[in-house]
């Protein structure tokens, strides 16, 4: 009876756990140190308290599994809970060798914001389209682009903050 109410335990203990060591490290990522603090705090309480559940019936194989598989399971919804948390503003430079103006006018219709430039590359002249997005919106933006040049350079850098223009998800059209 005991071991039925200690493993599920383990494996709750651990998701919770490891769900927030990952928010931790998003929040060291973005120095908010008192929240990060506090984060680590639960995090190492929940952590010792269920290893030395573990550490002390080495001989329950289920709860060394229940351990691992909260490890992995927290790893999963850490990550989940960071994406929906987060708030970063990516700044994207994309680069098609041929299909520039059909990524922009696709990028526009789809709603995203871009700022097109001239460069100049190895073999010449390059356009250069940016686009300011939340994070979160990365994915759609690649799914985009790569549908029309799959061979388009992209670069992303994490933008510190924004004032003014326009960014997909940031701030409504007018």
């Amino acid at each position: 009876m005991d071991m039925l109410i200690w493993v599920p335990i383990i494996f709750i203990g651990r998701v919770v756990d490891v769900s927030l060591g990952t928010i931790r490290f998003n929040m060291i990522i973005r120095r908010r140190k008192i929240f990060a603090a506090v984060i680590g705090f639960i995090e190492v309480t929940i952590f010792i308290a269920v290893i030395a559940r573990v550490v002390q019936d080495l001989d329950n194989f289920y709860g060394i599994l229940a351990y691992g598989a909260g490890f992995a399971a927290g790893t999963l919804i850490g990550i989940k809970i960071s994406e929906k948390l987060s708030r970063d503003l990516i700044s994207t430079n994309i680069i098609s060798k041929k299909h520039s103006v059909e990524i922009e006018a696709m990028l526009r219709e789809k709603g995203f914001g871009a700022t097109c430039y001239q460069g100049t590359g190895k073999e010449g002249g390059v356009r250069i389209i940016n686009v300011i997005c939340r994070e979160a919106m990365l994915y759609n933006l690649n799914k985009i682009v790569s549908k029309i040049d799959p061979n388009a350079f992209m670069v992303n850098h994490t933008l510190e903050g924004l004032r003014g223009g326009y960014g997909y998800g940031l701030k409504g059209k007018k």
